[in-house]
């Protein structure tokens, strides 16, 4: 495999990193004319004229966010704070009025946190008519502004969540407990500044972009009943374990005032398909014609690489004649991918003589057995070339490649954001006396990317500071002599 495919892969997925950093997010979304005082953000303009900014936020990429707003308002803000987690500090705010505070050790509520989402609640309950609170979300933002209803402690609301998640709930449970026993979370953040105009910011690091999930969605109107959060803990039967202060938080009628809609606005400002854009520009560049196919890929991870191979073996199959555009858009949505892009196919047939480079998004699972080291995105690399070893027949006219990484930088407990696969990795593995069945057993993907090939197929891009999720890409290239 040379090292320009390496590069053909590596240089889209970067792109795909780069859109999505928060302060190019800031840069892109919004704008401020300072002689006519007016903020634009998406393409919506709101006077500042005799009004106040104020800045809160709450997650891992937030910081950047703040940074840039900063830059672009300087002494409109009037205050500002910004939850971040702990170690992380890396600006020091030129607006004296900004403070970042650290908290949530190990993405877990903590006292730090705490007292920083006190400060948030006592500064907005102040808020005025003419004042305009812009706040900045991301993932880990639920965790950095935790503020339970009294009585409750935290951490008798933090056992509540970990023994729910332990007994098997899911994450739209999970937060449908965290709003009924919240201050802040599920649109209580936006209720509280009132009179004050609200505007979110918000930098999505779910599968299909969930404004009430992310950072527990604090702007986000809560539909949920409020009878939904005891239902769910007696259905996972916590019920008995449950201490006084939650019993009676969870009893009495929430009152929560009516959500006030058109004065709180949100925008997603960053997203896997705003990273899946980036990509698909930069394969055009490279000379590829780009499929982006979903943005929406969930689903474990021997399965999502088995259905990518099948995938892969229809295009090679549209290529050589053997099928239709009809046939290959029929097989595609039979496949077990998640919100394939039915419009996708519209240029394939446009330029029949390039490479395709498919183009996919999101964030599967791994059922952990082994006791190897890796993660998602690793796994999904050798699984893939596992497959694709094992229908090499399929595509004896190609070569196939595959990258898949997180755009956070961090795959499981690793230094790496994911791993390169191709058709004869597999072989290649073993001439070096590796055994991918024996790493895929132990899911210890990490440990076998390191040995082969002296680790030039991990994919290497230390911490980014943003995460929009996972980046798919399945180059197909013909070969020479055949085409």
């Amino acid at each position: 495999m040379s090292k320009q495919v390496v590069g053909d892969l590596m240089k889209p997925f970067l792109c795909s990193v780069q859109a999505v950093l928060p302060e190019n997010l800031i840069r892109r979304f919004v704008r401020y004319n300072a002689t006519a005082q007016q903020l634009t953000i998406d393409g919506e303009n709101i006077s500042l004229r005799n009004r106040n900014v104020h800045l809160i936020g709450s997650g891992k990429a937030v910081q950047n966010m703040a940074k840039e707003l900063e830059s672009i308002l300087s002494s409109k803000i009037k205050y500002g704070i910004i939850s971040i987690p702990v170690g992380s500090l890396s600006h020091k705010p030129t607006n004296q009025n900004i403070s970042y505070c650290e908290g949530a050790l190990n993405n877990l509520p903590d006292a730090k946190a705490l007292n920083t989402a006190e400060k948030i609640r006592e500064h907005i309950t102040n808020l005025e008519k003419d004042d305009l609170l812009l706040v900045l979300l991301s993932g880990g933002g639920s965790a950095l502004m935790p503020l339970p209803k009294p009585p409750i402690t935290l951490d008798q609301k933090t056992a509540l969540i970990k023994n729910l998640a332990n007994a098997g709930a899911d994450i739209k449970e999970l937060n449908t407990v965290r709003k009924r026993i919240s201050h802040l979370k599920g649109g209580q953040l936006g209720i509280m500044a009132q009179p004050a105009q609200v505007v979110s910011l918000v930098l999505s690091d779910i599968v299909g972009d969930p404004l009430d999930l992310i950072a527990s969605g604090p702007t986000t109107e809560n539909e949920d009943d409020p009878s939904q959060a005891i239902n769910i803990i007696k259905k996972y039967e916590l019920m008995d374990q449950l201490p006084e202060s939650v019993k009676k938080v969870l009893s009495e009628n929430d009152n929560t005032e009516e959500f006030p809609r058109t004065n709180v606005k949100n925008y997603v400002i960053g997203s896997n398909k705003i990273s899946i854009a980036a990509a698909l520009e930069e394969a055009k560049k490279l000379n590829y014609l780009p499929i982006p196919l979903s943005d929406v890929v969930t689903g474990e991870v021997k399965e999502i690489a088995s259905e990518y191979v099948k995938l892969t073996k229809v295009f090679c199959q549209y290529l050589t004649g053997k099928l239709s555009i009809d046939d290959l858009e029929q097989k595609i949505q039979s496949y077990n991918i998640p919100g394939i892009n039915k419009n996708a196919l519209e240029n394939v047939g446009t330029d029949t003589n390039k490479d395709l480079c498919l183009i996919l998004g999101g964030e599967i699972t791994v059922n952990v057995r082994g006791s190897g080291k890796g993660g998602r995105n690793q796994q999904l690399a050798l699984e893939f070339s596992n497959y694709l070893h094992n229908a090499k027949d399929d595509f004896v006219n190609f070569d196939i490649y595959f990258l898949s990484a997180g755009t956070d930088g961090i795959d499981g407990p690793t230094d790496a954001a994911g791993a390169i696969g191709y058709l004869d990795l597999i072989s290649d593995a073993k001439k070096e006396n590796l055994d991918p069945q024996k790493y895929l057993v132990e899911n210890d993907s990490y440990n076998f990317y390191k040995k082969f090939k002296d680790g030039n197929f991990h994919v290497i891009t230390g911490h980014t500071n943003t995460n929009v999720m996972d980046i798919h890409l399945i180059i197909i290239r013909r070969n020479k002599q055949i085409f």
